[in-house]
């Protein structure tokens, strides 16, 4: 949706994560000694690795002809504080799903390591909802941190796919940019899919729906969905899930 605006980039995920984790590390276990030996002062560094990050986004972004650029890929969640201080204008979306929903679509992933093993989250229910209530964790550490005070903001995935509308006029004005009609019409969408867009291409071929809310109904057994929730009752609570 962020893609169809006409001064936004936002393309498929990207691997940023884990160079993300290696700023930190680096700080934390190489930074004295770069600091005297290397005049690599902890700003310098920061700026080194946010370049790094930046510059595909900025090239994909230039090449539309588009100012700015996001990125949507779910794992950056894990490093919103790293991200914080590596770009001190960067704004975050915290976005939340009923994790029934999530452990549906999860068992239809044949997402597998490098042996061929299917990872946890898409091997089982109980995997995928340790999964979900790991990631809502997470995301709701982040929301707490002082880093992010008034950078983070947490949308439901149920009232983006019901009210889009009105939900991206509040990301529009949370980031800063005017709403455009655009965003709405993502089956319209000008740039190719790629990467794990593809997994997803017909859903992005169509006209944003709400098929998609409540699917755990028809898709997980009732015994199953109700184990689901009983075990991670206080997180389906605290993000206004309620049991049925």
């Amino acid at each position: 949706m962020l893609d169809g605006h006409p001064a936004i980039s936002c393309g498929p995920d990207v691997g940023h994560v884990a160079l993300t984790m290696t700023s930190s590390d680096f700080e934390s276990t190489l930074g004295d000694l770069h600091r005297e030996h290397f005049f690599l002062d902890a700003e310098k560094v920061r700026r080194i690795f946010a370049r790094a990050i930046a510059a595909p986004m900025e090239k994909r972004a230039a090449a539309l002809g588009k100012a700015r650029w996001a990125d949507k890929t779910a794992f950056n969640i894990l490093v919103f504080e790293r991200l914080a201080q590596l770009f001190p204008e960067a704004r975050f979306l915290h976005l939340v799903r009923d994790g029934r929903d999530l452990a549906a679509s999860l068992m239809e992933r044949q997402w597998r390591d490098p042996s061929g093993r299917l990872f946890d989250q898409c091997a089982s229910l109980s995997g995928a909802a340790r999964y979900w209530a790991s990631i809502v964790t997470r995301g709701l550490r982040a929301e707490a941190d002082p880093s992010l005070a008034g950078r983070i903001l947490r949308l439901r995935y149920e009232d983006l796919a019901a009210q889009p509308g009105e939900t991206l006029r509040q990301v529009c004005s949370f980031i800063g940019a005017a709403f455009d009609p655009g965003m709405l019409a993502i089956e319209r969408r000008q740039a190719p899919l790629a990467g794990l867009e593809l997994e997803s291409a017909d859903r992005l071929r169509r006209p944003v729906n709400a098929d998609a809310i409540g699917r755990w109904r028809r898709d997980l057994r009732q015994e199953d969905a109700a184990a689901l929730y009983a075990a991670h009752r206080p997180l389906f609570e605290a993000l206004g899930y309620p049991a049925i």
